[in-house]
């Protein structure tokens, strides 16, 4: 019977890794893409079935690459062949579905899909973000950041409370794009971020590790959660060195005892399966770190082999995907699996009633010095997480140092060896101090040692001459001088330098980076006020301003309430006006964006309705304009020369650079192997290098020059001298150390010494203190509070343009306004248009005359009794008549045109007055009724 459960089973592996090839066999099949991976799975496969006596496979035959379909349809191909059960991905599940066959996932499930005849085998995403939430509480995280694949949906399940840790979600970047995954952290790293997560897959955590690196985000204060559980098959010692704790999760505990005998079976049917071809370093490595994939399939391989077994189901007419027939028997092996617990290598096999797998066993692993992670928690949904008890760090060998005073070779070099500024006269070890000088204090206290302090009056660290194979400086003396035992200051490691004395575990690693001057701020923008929206956007803007406001003139025209009585004083008026002139419809625009609004206002619901909209449209225009001129008329943007070291190498600006002369950083471009590094050496050697960090420092602020120095260095000179900064990224990593003797004694003793102050934190809040906070520490933080900070004239010098040009604009046009007024309607028709203007314009400068006469001269030379005369009804009667008179008679003198439609508008305006005044008086002289 088991034979013929072996005959029908198909094995298939997750659709992420197919499909270039397809292997299988008639009685049992593995699909892979990667021929090496699909080795191994056999081997998987083959382990079990040797134990329940089954045919073993063989090495598959390929299949035509990249197939999209080729899963599906090897699923169908078995199912039609009498296939009961299947192990895959979910590319498969609609066919395993439709040909009625129990499918195991060997994958994470998707999570936008529902698999009801499935089984996971898999963790199921929302157990992983649990066992991650777990594990963020218990580290006391305030805040993180997610880094992930695909959508942010995980978000969500890793804090299921914003208060106790609030998420920011940052999405990775292709895998082939290396430059914008580190410029993503290098912002990351801006905005102050040192917990992170990273959920995706082995591979991709890695290159986020590697990055961090390079962006020096794997620092001792950095800490890391990873999610992915094949982490322990990638190599990660290049990581382990930084001091950061990245913490990781595995399906399996690596030291169980069905761990190792699973991994033992399947070792042998590994080698069988290679024969001569395999490599034993290689195998070893694979058994002492499994694949999460071949345990998986392990595992599913036992289960159903022991359900077959159990059930003892007989034959019965294959499945089928092209008429959608399924076994019979399917359902019964799929319903039996999940109401059973299983165990298996991978933890207990338990699944909800949906197939997800929920009783999972998960084991949290940090990251040890040399690659290997260390299990020290485990997690289980209903237990949490369990701490496992944790090994204390080996207390330094006492006695070795006990009582003994040594004498420690030191050079000057800020922060690290400093004479003590103090009105005292001071004698000894008590000259000094710095952040070695302390380091060495705490040491002694830890060690119960004395040290006296010896300074190298050259400050020269010591260089090894090629041609006699000596050294020099405080090498030279460390390894001649017998009462010398200690060399410290920031000393590199380096491998010459170990050929010649031995060095502690590091105190403090480092990178080589590029010190420049500081980019000069450019001068703002004549027209600054126009950059918070683009010339497209202000284009536009002008188009709706134009488009809205002929809306609204042809809206007034159409609606019959804008029609209305100019004069209020007549009841009957010969004719309507509308208000909504071109003009007015502009000036109402105009008012309603500038929030000056006007004395026009709409009456009609269709003219409402188009300025309610114009209002809304400008309300948020108006809204998004403030907020960003504020930002940008404070905000200064740089330009920057050189932005990393190929720029530097590259330039055309007459850049030059170099580095201290004898120094680790020459060194280091001396033997460099990079053509681009090798290229930069030959310049340098065409030059004359700085004797000193302090002589290149200098340069720097003086020529346009570059100074290539350890980034320790360069960060302690950045926060105390505001002309300068750090440009591009790491060149290297290396690290300082003390140095002694070679074969030393006091090495073990050190070592442990440091590494218990490393892990107290106490390295890294020595650090902060003499970089950022003693002698002039933070001076030149930038400040991020734009509000405080003043506004010069020249940021408003494009509005005060603004302003004249309008003015002028609004003189000119009312001299124009005022000459065609001379024009059209002169005062004087006899008089010529020259004189007539001319005689406006210097009524417009009598500013002692506020009142401007509607007809006749400007300065009329009529007598009192003139004047008077002309001012009674009679006389203003008599003009009219004769007006009348003239206007109708063929005797009187004709009048100009332009003089008969003034009077003519005057009379009206007169007439309207009249009546007015009658209808008052005759409503005045009415008697009310009693």
């Amino acid at each position: 019977m088991c034979y013929r459960f072996y005959r029908n089973c198909c094995f298939l592996l997750p659709h992420s890794l197919l499909p270039s090839a397809f292997f299988f066999l008639c009685s049992l099949c593995v699909v892979e893409a990667r021929p090496e991976i699909a080795v191994k799975l056999v081997a998987a496969v083959n382990a079990v079935l040797r134990d329940h006596d089954g045919t073993l496979l063989e090495v598959p035959a390929p299949v035509e690459p990249q197939e999209p379909l080729a899963e599906p349809g090897q699923i169908c191909l078995q199912a039609g062949q009498g296939a009961t059960a299947v192990v895959g991905g979910s590319a498969g599940a609609d066919a395993a579905a439709r040909a009625g066959l129990a499918l195991l996932l060997a994958e994470p499930a998707p999570e936008n899909r529902h698999l009801s005849s499935a089984l996971e085998l898999y963790p199921h995403l929302d157990v992983l973000a649990r066992a991650c939430a777990a594990l963020c509480e218990a580290k006391d995280w305030q805040n993180a950041v997610v880094l992930h694949e695909g959508s942010a949906r995980v978000a969500p399940r890793l804090a299921p409370d914003i208060d106790a840790l609030a998420l920011r979600a940052r999405q990775l970047p292709p895998p082939h794009d290396d430059n914008a995954l580190r410029n993503l952290l290098l912002v990351l790293k801006k905005l102050g971020a040192i917990n992170f997560i990273v959920w995706c897959d082995a591979e991709c955590s890695v290159r986020v590790l590697d990055a961090a690196q390079r962006v020096g985000l794997l620092a001792d204060r950095h800490s890391y959660v990873l999610t992915a559980l094949d982490l322990h098959t990638l190599p990660l010692a290049d990581y382990s060195y930084g001091g950061a704790n990245i913490t990781g999760l595995r399906i399996f505990n690596a030291e169980s005892s069905k761990v190792s005998k699973a991994m033992g079976a399947w070792r042998e049917e590994y080698v069988k399966q290679l024969g001569e071809t395999g490599n034993e370093e290689e195998i070893a490595n694979i058994v002492d770190n499994p694949p999460t994939a071949v345990l998986l399939t392990y595992d599913a391989a036992t289960i159903v082999a022991k359900a077959m077994k159990y059930l003892d189901l007989p034959t019965d007419e294959p499945g089928s995907c092209e008429h959608g027939a399924a076994s019979s028997h399917a359902d019964t092996l799929l319903n039996y699996l999940r109401s059973e617990k299983w165990e298996g290598v991978s933890g207990p096999l338990v699944w909800e009633a949906g197939g997800e797998r929920h009783e999972v066993l998960l084991q949290v692993t940090e990251l040890e010095r040399g690659g290997r992670l260390a299990p020290v928690a485990s997690w289980a949904p209903h237990t949490g997480l369990a701490w496992l008890p944790r090994a204390l760090t080996p207390s330094p060998p006492g006695g070795l140092m006990t009582n003994r005073t040594f004498a420690i070779l030191i050079a000057m070099n800020k922060p690290y060896i400093m004479k003590k500024q103090s009105s005292d006269r001071l004698f000894g070890n008590d000259r000094y101090e710095g952040f070695c000088i302390e380091l060495i204090d705490r040491l002694s206290k830890l060690l119960h040692f004395n040290y006296t302090f010896v300074e190298q009056m050259n400050g020269a660290y010591g260089v090894r001459n090629k041609t006699t194979n000596q050294w020099n400086g405080m090498m030279r003396r460390l390894m001649d001088d017998p009462d010398i035992q200690f060399a410290v200051t920031d000393l590199t490691i380096t491998a010459e330098r170990e050929e010649a004395v031995d060095f502690t575990t590091p105190f403090m690693n480092l990178g080589i980076s590029i010190l420049f001057r500081k980019p000069q701020q450019p001068e703002p923008a004549l027209l600054a006020f126009l950059l918070p929206f683009s010339n497209g956007v202000w284009l536009c803007l002008g188009l709706a301003y134009l488009g809205t406001s002929l809306v609204l003139y042809v809206v007034g025209r159409l609606c019959p309430d804008e029609w209305q009585n100019p004069y209020p004083c007549v009841e009957e008026p010969p004719a309507l006006e509308n208000q909504f002139t071109l003009a007015n419809a502009l000036w109402f625009n105009l008012g309603a964006v500038l929030q000056q609004g006007s004395e026009i206002a709409p009456v009609a619901y269709g003219t409402r309705a188009v300025a309610s909209c114009w209002w809304i449209f400008a309300l948020v225009i108006t809204s998004s304009y403030t907020a960003n001129l504020a930002t940008l008329l404070a905000t200064k943007s740089s330009t920057e020369l050189i932005k990393n070291v190929r720029d530097l190498a590259e330039n055309d600006q007459g850049i030059t650079y170099g580095a201290k002369a004898g120094g680790s950083t020459y060194t280091f471009f001396e033997l460099s192997e990079n053509e681009l590094y090798q290229k930069m050496f030959q310049k340098m050697k065409e030059q004359e290098m700085p004797k000193s960090n302090e002589a290149g420092i200098q340069k720097v602020m003086t020529d346009k020059y570059a100074f290539f120095a350890e980034s320790t260095t360069i960060e302690y000179t950045v926060e105390r001298n505001c002309e300068v900064t750090s440009v591009g990224d790491l060149l290297d990593s290396k690290g300082y150390g003390i140095a002694m003797k070679k074969n030393s004694e006091y090495r073990q003793s050190l070592n442990l010494a440091l590494l218990n102050l490393q892990e107290a934190g106490v390295l890294r809040e020595m650090k902060y203190r003499w970089w950022k906070e003693m002698h002039g520490g933070g001076a030149c933080q930038p400040s991020n509070d734009y509000e405080s900070e003043e506004l010069s004239l020249d940021n408003f010098m494009g509005l005060f343009l603004v302003l004249v040009v309008g003015c002028a604009l609004g003189v000119v046009v009312s001299c124009c306004d005022l000459a065609c007024s001379a024009w059209r309607h002169p005062r004087d028709p006899e008089r010529s248009f020259l004189g007539s203007f001319w005689s406006e314009l210097r009524f417009v400068f009598r500013f002692e005359q506020s009142v401007k006469p509607v007809r006749g001269p400007l300065s009329p030379a009529a007598s009192p009794h003139a004047s008077a005369s002309a001012s009674t009804p009679s006389a203003r009667s008599g003009r009219s008549a004769d007006g009348d008179e003239g206007a109708g008679g063929e005797a009187g003198p004709r009048r100009p045109r332009t003089a008969s439609l003034r009077s003519g508008r005057a009379s009206a305006r007169r007439s309207s007055m009249h009546a007015a005044s009658l209808r008052l008086a005759r409503h005045a002289t009415t008697p009310t009724p009693r």
